[in-house]
């Protein structure tokens, strides 16, 4: 975000400018609320022309620390990428100019504006009227400067190239001396004001590509705000400060439980002015019946039988059982996404087409889900004559572009303030967050390519023209797992009775269609359901959904990163007609780190790296751990599955050395390390075994 920032789609010198300007309005904002806070310790400098400005040169190292630091990492980064040592120059200049710029503006107003002792009361001394601060309290005279106050001053910069001695102010009146503090901090308030009223202005212009600015850019411009605000509250409440925080933090949650102050992130398309679904355990399991589980059975079956007269069409050798392939695909942001869509791409056109022709199911999380749901809307559109070339380099760079910049910008002058904005779909009023930011990029990104409804993939996915995908994100307060597709799959949630096993077994996961089909869940937009199964923490809201009590979901990571437990369950639902009309499955994994345990490293832990690693190895083994399970489940298919079960993994290059982002934005160098990442060694034999598999199946 920062090293590299992207604007209009290119790392250049306009948008290393605006990250520079975003820095030099967080300098002078962090100077303005410490000449606010602290000015009153320096009393002499009210005696000084341009106090404000002398007090900014004074305190003007962190920002050049600040600055220093920054061109040394980005420079570094940026040669690492392969920039050449020029365009690196012009990108480090193009930063700082956007400081200056602003710096300069900002002293110019204050220059202008603030005024000396000499200016506000003449060398007469005579009184003027002060006029009060708007954004932050007045001082009394008498707390202004006590001595106990005061820091102890001997010698100051007058310029840069002169440092002068601080004098003594005791034969100034100090009641004068506070009008000169008074005036300037209502100029640093005006300034302040307008610089919020601004960014909430901003907010407006967040569907307007010109607006979307770099999305370190927008983190430190949600920096700036938070020093102004904070700022305001200390000079108001000075040592009650904290306590009015805390206070504040604790109202807020209070009120955050009614509508009039809370707007939770919805899932577009679904109704939310209907009667919501009973989210009960007890209502659960009337969806999961004996009938619904037979219904749902033979509808699939009537899919399966198209896959298998599709794919016995299409091949060479028709007295041959084809191989059925599932693809799980991992989560992982942008880099999951390109590589998902790219391998895939290369795997199928390598195999004349078979792959996507032999393939039943996808499944997955997050990232890999976004890119293989692209894959398969081109795939359907190749067969309905929209595009020419499934193939085309095109929609890889498609996938790879930024989505970061649209989303940090909303963050921080939409949903970190007020949430002023709305849109209709249908006749539900939704309000426009990082969520929809999220949507509107990525199908902008896509050409409107996934901008289609959820029941718009029924009937391809009935006629086996595409392969079905299920998406599956976590449902938050009971971990369960919400199972999304347009076919009904009650099966993937049904549990069969077994006479040998007398268990209490918990409902693991819903079925979305069926328990929502009073809410329109037909009519959701697929690009929806794709931002629950990538919703990581923070990054995005959790999404809500039409349900009493609301059914919060997220991440489809947290459960099965792979997609590997529906693959098996629907692989053990339908395992007789796949023994019989099959010559076997491949499971393909698209993974976005390779497969292997961690190396155990020997090292003395620190106290505060003991206390710590217990909470930070479970996230950091939260998918390896996930891989163990899985293994184990697919080592126990033998004992109910006859066929051949073969497991083939694509992984891309991404070690300790060459760390992809895990972020919803890459940088030239990342997208350059993915694309060449299917000339591996280990994934060059991966292909060869899975063409070997596909064209040398057993005879009937």
């Amino acid at each position: 975000m920062f090293l590299t920032p992207e604007y209009m789609g290119e790392v250049s010198v306009l948008s290393f400018a605006i990250l520079g300007f975003s820095f030099g309005g967080f300098i002078v904002a962090f100077n303005i609320s410490s000449y606010i806070t602290n000015g009153h310790r320096f009393p002499f400098i009210a005696t000084l022309s341009r106090p404000f400005i002398k007090y900014f040169m004074n305190n003007l190292a962190w920002g050049v620390i600040l600055v220093v630091l920054y061109t040394y990492f980005a420079s570094q980064q940026l040669l690492s990428d392969g920039t050449d040592k020029f365009t690196v120059l012009t990108y480090i200049l193009g930063f700082i100019s956007g400081l200056v710029f602003i710096i300069l503006l900002s002293l110019g107003y204050f220059a202008n504006t603030n005024k000396d002792f000499t200016k506000l009361h003449g060398s007469s001394g005579k009184k003027e009227v002060p006029i009060g601060a708007i954004l932050h309290k007045r001082v009394k005279v008498d707390s202004f400067f006590s001595k106990d106050r005061e820091w102890n001053v001997e010698t100051y910069l007058s310029s840069f190239r002169k440092i002068s001695i601080a004098r003594s102010i005791d034969h100034y009146d100090s009641h004068m001396l506070n009008q000169v503090f008074k005036q300037n901090h209502f100029n640093a308030a005006l300034f302040e004001i307008a610089a919020i009223i601004s960014i909430i202005l901003l907010s407006f212009g967040s569907n307007i590509d010109y607006f979307n600015i770099p999305a370190g850019a927008s983190i430190t411009l949600m920096f700036t705000i938070f020093i102004m605000v904070t700022s305001a509250i200390h000079s108001w409440f000075r040592g009650w400060a904290s306590a009015l925080l805390i206070t504040a933090v604790l109202v807020g949650n209070f009120a955050s439980k009614f509508p009039l102050f809370h707007s939770p992130n919805k899932a577009y398309g679904m109704s939310y002015n209907k009667t919501p679904a009973v989210y009960s355990t007890a209502e659960l399991q009337k969806h999961i019946s004996k009938e619904n589980f037979r219904d749902d059975f033979f509808h699939t079956l009537k899919i399966l039988e198209n896959w298998r007269k599709k794919n016995l069409l299409h091949s060479s050798k028709q007295k041959e059982k084809p191989k059925m392939v599932f693809i799980n695909t991992t989560g992982g942001g942008m880099r999951s996404s390109m590589w998902s869509l790219h391998s895939m791409q290369y795997v199928d056109s390598a195999m004349n087409g078979q792959l996507l022709h032999h393939t039943q199911l996808i499944t997955g999380s997050s990232g890999g889900m976004v890119g293989m749901s692209y894959l398969r809307e081109l795939y359907l559109q190749k067969q309905e004559n929209k595009i020419e070339n499934l193939y085309d380099n095109h929609y890889v760079q498609c996938m790879s572009k930024d989505v970061l910049n649209r989303v940090g910008f909303v963050l921080t002058v939409n949903d970190m303030l007020i949430k002023l904005r709305s849109f209709k779909d249908g006749d539900n009023e939704f309000k426009i967050d990082r969520g929809y930011a999220f949507e509107q990029q990525l199908n902008k990104n896509l050409e409107e390519a996934l901008g289609k409804r959820l029941d718009e993939y029924y009937l391809p996915e009935f006629q086996a023209k595409i392969p079905m995908a299920i998406i599956s994100p976590t449902i938050v307060s009971d971990g369960r797992r919400l199972l999304i597709s347009p076919q009904p799959i009650s099966y993937l949630s049904y549990t069969f009775p077994q006479d040998n096993i007398r268990n209490n077994v918990l409902l693991e996961s819903v079925e979305f269609k069926r328990f929502f089909k009073n809410q329109d869940a037909g009519n959701l937009r697929y690009s929806s359901a794709l931002r629950m199964t990538s919703t990581f923490p923070y990054i995005m809201p959790i999404v809500n959904l039409p349900s009493d009590p609301p059914m919060k979901v997220m991440d489809s990571g947290l459960r099965d990163n792979y997609g590997t437990k529906t693959s098996l369950k629907f692989l053990y639902t339908f395992r007789h007609w796949i023994e019989q009309n099959t010559s076997g499955v491949i499971i393909l994994q698209i993974r976005d780190t390779e497969k292997k345990t961690r190396e155990v490293k020997k090292n003395t832990d620190s106290f505060i790296t003991s206390v710590s690693s217990p909470i930070g190895n479970i996230y950091k083994n939260l998918f390896i751990t996930q891989d163990y399970e899985h293994d184990q489940l697919i080592q126990y298919a033998s004992e109910w599955f006859d066929g051949t079960i073969d497991i083939i993994d694509f992984s891309v290059e991404n070690n300790e050395k060459n760390q992809l982002s895990l972020s919803w934005h890459l940088t030239e160098k990342e997208k350059k390390q993915i694309y060449n990442s299917v000339h591996s060694e280990s994934n060059q034999e991966s292909l060869s075994r899975l063409q070997e598999l596909i064209t040398n199946s057993p005879k009937k």
